[in-house]
């Protein structure tokens, strides 16, 4: 454990997450557990020591780890992870999105970090099994992803490792803003694969609204894919598609429809690598890599 020297940074961290609890201190030391922090279901988890054996659901969940310098207590992770992230890990989350419940629970984590992603029920399947506290991540804006960062870092008992990558978010943010301010609303069309798309409030859509941009699926999108040609009526200026998506510029001029979007016929489209996109600490990166794609411009 860390003790005086990261009680100072662990209080910052805190303020700026907005959730984290602890006791107060006694004494000539400064003991960081008991930690509780607010999961973002609204239940409090509490943990009276440093957890060594953390199984992460999310790739997302994964990166916050590993940049924590914690990547090495992983025992679980998800199987659409970078492995880098947790070298040691074992797949608990199999490629469709599914917890592999017997494997979580052999492997006996102290902590389980998840996401809303999962369904209340399965969420409660995992905790009835494992025994212990599951951290669900909020996940749906940029300030999400640095209360998470905060949470993450005080129940892990890496707050000052927390406290430098919510800086590094801020930075970019205040950048991004800087740069920006002023110029028009770009309209911009998301494409994460098939033409599905993300809603205003996502994460993405985040990102969007700092950027300057105008997500022309808007704050309710119909789930499954977006009609080519309501697409077109939508008129977006820029097409940002992620890495994993499978959409290209040549396959989109290629079709009949597609072809006569506005950002298909000016070459405004981009890949976006997808953990740039995925609520870690890639999103510093992100929201500045798609303010450039808003207003190139602005970062000349």
């Amino acid at each position: 454990m860390r003790w005086a020297g990261a009680a100072v940074a662990l209080a910052g961290a805190a303020l700026v997450a907005g959730c984290g609890e602890r006791s107060e201190p006694t004494g000539t030391s400064v003991a960081i557990y008991p930690v509780t922090v607010r999961s973002a279901t609204g239940k409090a988890i509490a943990l009276t020591r440093a957890p060594q054996r953390v199984a992460v659901l999310t790739p997302g969940g994964a990166e916050i780890l590993a940049a924590l310098g914690a990547g090495g207590r992983v025992i679980g992770r998800p199987a659409n992870g970078r492995r880098g992230a947790a070298p040691r890990a074992k797949i608990v989350v199999d490629g469709r999105g599914h917890v592999v419940l017997g494997r979580l629970t052999s492997l006996q984590p102290d902590l389980v970090v998840a996401s809303p992603d999962f369904s209340a029920d399965e969420l409660a399947r995992v905790s009835a099994r494992v025994h212990t506290p599951v951290y669900v991540a909020p996940t749906n804006s940029v300030g999400d992803v640095e209360r998470a960062v905060g949470d993450v870092g005080l129940l892990t008992d890496e707050p000052v490792a927390a406290r430098s990558i919510i800086g590094k978010i801020e930075d970019a943010r205040r950048r991004v803003e800087a740069r920006v301010a002023g110029t028009a609303l770009v309209s911009v069309f998301v494409d994460t694969g098939f033409f599905t798309t993300v809603p205003d409030r996502s994460l993405i859509g985040d990102m969007i609204r700092i950027a300057h941009g105008r997500n022309v699926a808007g704050p309710s999108p119909d789930p499954g894919p977006l009609n080519p040609s309501d697409l077109v009526r939508l008129r977006p200026r820029v097409y940002i598609a992620t890495s994993d998506s499978g959409t290209s510029l040549r396959a989109l001029r290629k079709n009949h429809v597609t072809r006569r979007l506005n950002a298909v016929r000016d070459g405004r489209f981009s890949l976006v690598r997808s953990a740039l996109l995925e609520p870690g600490p890639g999103v510093a990166k992100g929201l500045v890599a798609v303010a450039r794609l808003l207003h190139p411009h602005a970062f000349r």
